[in-house]
């Protein structure tokens, strides 16, 4: 009987341990894959989740009011500064930033704006990269 029980419990860990691993190594947040296949990364990089920004041949440079070239940002730690609502707008082009809206309308559907915009001010809320 304790043989039974033993290799039952012995068994459970083995399974725990195994969705752990397995979560941790291949999980990619739903938001995030958004943010990827949207091509997000042909202007931002978010350092702290150590996404690159991938440079195209196409960039257009975005220039400010006195001709000032506009580095996009990277967001790591950006969820902090507004609440989901506020990146939605910003998204959607119908919200400013010194004069500036954002350079392109997000093109996906209201339910994946909702989850991109949940991420970012969930995930990328503390995940600040730390000064170099």
């Amino acid at each position: 009987m304790w043989k039974l029980t033993l290799t039952s419990f012995a068994a459970g860990i083995a399974l725990i341990c195994m969705g752990a691993s397995r979560a941790s190594a291949g999980d990619v947040p739903a938001g995030q894959k958004i943010f990827t296949e949207n091509k997000c990364t042909q202007c931002h990089s978010i350092d702290s989740l150590k996404i690159a920004k991938v440079k195209s041949a196409d960039d257009e440079e975005v220039k400010d009011e006195n001709g000032k070239k506009l580095e996009p940002p990277d967001l790591s730690g950006i969820g902090k500064d507004h609440d989901a609502a506020w990146f939605t707008k910003w998204l959607k082009k119908e919200q400013e930033v010194d004069g500036h809206k954002h350079k392109k309308k997000f093109k996906g559907s209201e339910d994946e704006l909702k989850t991109l915009t949940e991420w970012i001010v969930s995930d990328l809320k503390y995940n600040v990269p730390k000064k170099k």
